[in-house]
């Protein structure tokens, strides 16, 4: 196996590097240039290589060239009670086939020594579907898959959505009145995630996890805002949004996330999540986003149907992998 160097890449070699990469961010846009997709993925990475925190891995060969990156998470090493960290570049690149699994897997014990510098625990990943050698890589390396996930997108330009009208559906702005209530909302409403699909992580954790984000967000910490749903006058559910600020910069138009959505059990098939979907959707469109985009998991075919029938079309796919290091 080659040795990897720890020194700082250029942004022309990084640029070179994602010239060859077959999943770059928004490729599914046609409005979105190659040019553009190509500028966002080197700032996003070149953000990454940057951070403080960051442990770079670079291959560079006449025949061959790859980079990693792996920063520790404070926020997720509190709430999980281990060290924990993400692997937020994986990519490389060969003159054949034969030459790029032989990088791949240079740069996974690359990832491995990362890992154990930084006396990391806990450790994710999030590839494009198209990515499978990075996958197969990866798991050969220790990761797991925990995670799949459809993303969905719904264009926000022209004519100004309408708002929802259902029977005693009320949908608002969050405030920290409501906390306790989304709180407990957040504690028991999710089953499907990569947390609630890891083995290793305890339910009462990984519903803690939930909790603390929804309150996050609801106080600003997070996102760029909720939406609380009512039903006769009950909060039912909560959608947390987010709004991504670098694509606006290069791109020149906003796009919007739909983050995290539940709804209580007792306020279910009465059309609150489809409203939450539609509302958030315009609250979306009314602060200038050009498109808003939701996922959710493989298996959460009710949330698949709900965005459907809101008027959203399948986007993308991708994979959530997870590492426990040995004895964690």
């Amino acid at each position: 196996m080659g040795e990897a160097s720890k020194a700082l890449p250029s942004a022309e070699w990084v640029r070179d590097l994602l010239r060859s990469s077959s999943a770059l961010p928004y490729d599914y846009y046609p409005e979105v240039t190659a040019e553009e997709r190509l500028e966002y993925a080197l700032r996003q990475t070149m953000s990454s290589v940057e951070s403080p925190s960051a442990h770079c891995a670079v291959i560079d060969h006449e025949d061959r060239q790859g980079l990693a990156v792996t920063v520790p998470l404070a926020w997720d090493s509190d709430v999980l009670g281990v060290p924990a960290g993400r692997v937020t570049v994986f990519m490389f690149s060969g003159v054949d086939q034969e030459t790029t699994i032989k990088v791949s897997g240079e740069l996974a014990c690359s990832v491995r020594g990362q890992i154990d510098e930084l006396s990391l625990q806990h450790v994710s990943v999030r590839l494009d579907a198209r990515e499978l050698l990075a996958a197969q890589t990866l798991e050969r390396a220790g990761f797991e898959i925990v995670d799949g996930i459809l993303k969905f997108s719904h264009a926000l330009d022209g004519t100004p959505l309408a708002p929802t009208d259902l029977p005693g559906i009320q949908i608002r702005e969050a405030t920290k009145a409501d906390i306790p209530k989304l709180r407990a909302l957040a504690e028991s409403g999710f089953i499907y995630d990569r947390f609630h699909n890891d083995p290793r992580l305890s339910k009462e954790t990984s519903d803690r996890l939930h909790g603390i984000w929804t309150e996050n967000a609801v106080r600003g910490k997070t996102g760029a805002g909720v939406l609380v749903g009512e039903v006769d006058g009950e909060v039912g559910g909560f959608f947390i949004l987010a709004e991504d600020k670098l694509a606006k910069e290069v791109f020149g138009k906003s796009v919007g996330t739909l983050v995290l959505i539940t709804v209580g059990k007792a306020y279910r098939r009465r059309g609150l999540a489809k409203a939450l979907s539609r509302e958030s959707l315009r609250w979306l469109q009314a602060r200038g986003n050009r498109w808003g985009e939701v996922g959710t998991q493989l298996a959460n075919t009710p949330a698949s149907s709900v965005y459907l029938a809101a008027g959203f079309r399948m986007a993308q796919t991708s994979l959530s992998l997870r590492y426990w290091s040995p004895g964690a």
